[in-house]
């Protein structure tokens, strides 16, 4: 036996290839036929929406934010939700005892200097003689009439300054302030958030910030300032889009889409590219163009001006 050569190990002993069927590669063949298709199919596709979706800002939102003219307290307020006001009616009065008693003060003291020139041309009439004299009174007595009217405006004023007022007929949507809250010229800032019971007590009577999580300062309050009053004067509201510029040309005026106002709780409203500002704004990402959005869906509300909104084209 000793002709014979070393026996092979198992890692040198050949391997024999196992040839594939025509179904196998034929199906091979399939799927991967298939996997390009698919690719070639859904790629672009996601591109182009991506491209098809903006962000704007709600510009025109026919809300107006109502608040007074400076700190204090509020008084009284004479509108609740739902409630349709007329023009010029008061809708809610800053806690000022002393104001109108002044104004009163004011008219009183008017009145009387009224009655005293009055008194002097009656004078000046019977007694001629002393015309001299009477003219003399009556124009002191005009002076302090100036006087007297110019004092009884500037009160009036500051009455002005601590009402709340309707700039436009219209319906209340947000009534956030109750007496004895603290107010700014901004709007309530002075909510308890630290603990449920007090965001129960001191909460408004409706907000408009939505429900869910909501950030809370250490300090425990509303970094967030409400309107005393939010007023809908007007059902139309408009919406400012940014757009690349590449995506320009895809976004001409009389071009449909849909708007979402998450804040708002608006989905899926829709609308139509009014104009496409032809003034680039420059931004962080490169140059960008706004076009107008108008809404031509119904909503049952509209959104507050500066929320944020998504638009998607087609």
């Amino acid at each position: 036996m000793r002709g014979a050569g070393p026996v092979p190990s198992p890692r040198q002993a050949p391997r024999r290839v196992r040839r594939r069927t025509w179904p196998q590669l034929a199906g091979g063949a399939l799927i991967c036929g298939a996997c390009v298709a698919a690719a070639v199919w859904y790629v672009p596709r996601v591109m182009t929406d991506d491209r098809l979706v903006m962000t704007g800002t709600v510009s025109s939102s026919g809300v107006v934010a109502l608040n007074f003219a400076g700190p204090g307290q509020i008084g009284k307020v004479n509108v609740r939700l739902d409630e349709v006001v007329h023009k010029g009616e008061v809708l809610a009065v800053e806690y000022a005892p002393d104001a109108q008693s002044v104004v009163t003060a004011d008219k009183a003291a008017v009145a009387a200097v009224k009655a005293k020139i009055a008194q002097l041309r009656a004078a000046a009439v019977t007694d001629p003689g002393n015309a001299a004299v009477g003219h003399a009174e009556l124009t002191a007595a005009q002076a302090q009439l100036a006087a007297a009217q110019s004092q009884l405006a500037t009160d009036r004023l500051k009455v002005i300054a601590t009402e709340i007022v309707a700039p436009a007929a219209g319906t209340v949507i947000a009534v956030n302030g109750q007496p004895g809250v603290a107010v700014t010229a901004a709007g309530i800032r002075s909510y308890a958030t630290d603990t449920r019971q007090s965001a129960t007590t001191q909460g408004p009577q409706f907000s408009l910030v939505p429900e869910g999580p909501q950030a809370v300062r250490r300090n425990g309050t509303s970094n967030t300032a409400l309107p005393v009053v939010a007023l809908r004067v007007s059902a139309d509201w408009q919406v400012v889009a940014l757009i690349p510029a590449g995506s320009v040309s895809s976004c001409q005026a009389g071009r449909r889409v849909t708007i979402s106002v998450p804040t708002a709780r608006l989905t899926n409203v829709a609308g139509q590219v009014q104009q496409v500002i032809p003034t680039p704004v420059s931004t962080a990402q490169g140059p960008y163009y706004q076009a107008v959005i108008t809404i031509t869906g119904h909503t049952v509300i509209a959104p507050m001006n500066g929320m944020a909104a998504d638009i998607r084209l087609g």
